[in-house]
């Protein structure tokens, strides 16, 4: 039964692909121009489908306010889209992005889309709840966003908020990874958690793989950019699999171990010394200590410092966001007719 109030909420993280991998690699920026473009091609998407609300972050880079402020007016005066901007008071910071999903989540939207990497995609799932995600790629070393034109990501979002129980079969749930400090503390990664040898944050991105300790992966897909390609020389664990991947490293090439090149960046390609790896199954938390001053990161960017001797948990659970399938959409959306005029 399709329903009466549709609406899908837009995040667009505008500090996506500006990080230091624009200096240590030959990664190109994410400029705010296309990023806007592609909101715009988005919302396109959404009128087209005939969703009744559409609300935006009111983000520290205007990329929101730019789209209503353009699109806004024309939409009103057709009388069947209304526009909103949701005012958290942001500070150019993750925290954006979590609190916009959470108000989201407080609205009942009935899905959101993501613009950003897989940092922007975790700090909304941490908000969103079980809110839909579509997540689209305008980050670096991206796995959990997809390359998804933006026209088709909307159209297949208005789709299925129109009528969400005809496509529940087309929402997948992910996997994350859960990581437990000893004070009670918890976080959780959708794609990657390193352990790296340096005592502090710094510029978050992690690039430097020589300093490296640990990694533990949700995934494995050739072809990926980033930390998981050191998992990808080894392995194919597909997203929809229930395992996931750990290696150790080391700093130099062990007797047992191996050394592999990695893609970690756009034309970015390091030796690394893996030590040993192994699966590790869902639900089967293992623990690990810090053999020095350490930074955690988390879907690739540095957060938790670490004294010698501190350990954690961490485990592969089901519990990360929940996904659109879009290209599933849209095949359906044609065989039950969702494009024909009425």
């Amino acid at each position: 039964m399709k329903k009466n109030k549709s609406s899908v909420g837009i995040i667009a993280n505008p500090h996506s692909g500006k990080d230091v991998r624009r200096i240590v690699s030959l990664a190109s920026s994410f400029s705010n121009h296309e990023k806007l473009l592609i909101l715009k091609r988005v919302v396109s998407g959404l009128i087209s489908s005939k969703v009744k609300n559409i609300y935006f972050l009111k983000d520290a880079g205007s990329l929101g306010s730019s789209v209503v402020d353009e699109m806004g007016g024309e939409v009103e005066n057709q009388g069947a889209t209304k526009f909103h901007l949701l005012d958290i008071s942001s500070n150019g910071t993750t925290e954006d992005s979590i609190k916009a999903a959470a108000l989201m989540k407080k609205k009942k939207i009935d899905a959101i889309i993501a613009l950003g990497g897989d940092g922007t995609s975790r700090a909304v799932s941490k908000g969103c709840g079980d809110i839909p995600l579509i997540a689209l790629s305008t980050g670096t070393n991206n796995v959990f966003p997809k390359n998804i034109e933006g026209t088709i990501a909307g159209l297949a979002a208005g789709f299925y908020v129109n009528d969400p129980k005809f496509y529940s079969s087309q929402v997948r749930k992910t996997k994350c990874l859960s990581l437990i400090f000893k004070s009670g503390q918890k976080e959780k990664a959708l794609v990657d958690i390193a352990l790296v040898r340096e005592s502090y944050a710094g510029a978050k991105a992690v690039w430097d793989i020589s300093k490296l300790e640990f990694l533990a992966l949700t995934c494995c897909i050739p072809g990926s950019l980033g930390l998981s390609s050191i998992g990808c020389s080894f392995v194919s664990i597909a997203p929809e699999e229930k395992e996931g991947l750990f290696l150790k490293m080391s700093k130099r090439r062990t007797k047992n171990g191996k050394r592999v090149m990695s893609p970690i960046a756009p034309g970015m390609v390091v030796p690394v010394n893996v030590s040993s790896f192994k699966k590790i199954k869902m639900k089967t938390p293992f623990e690990y200590k810090a053999s020095s001053n350490s930074v955690i990161a988390f879907d690739g960017e540095r957060e938790v410092v670490l004294e010698k001797g501190e350990s954690f948990t961490v485990s592969l659970e089901d519990k990360g966001p929940r996904v659109l399938e879009v290209y599933e959409i849209m095949r359906i959306a044609a065989e039950r007719g969702d494009f024909e005029f009425e």
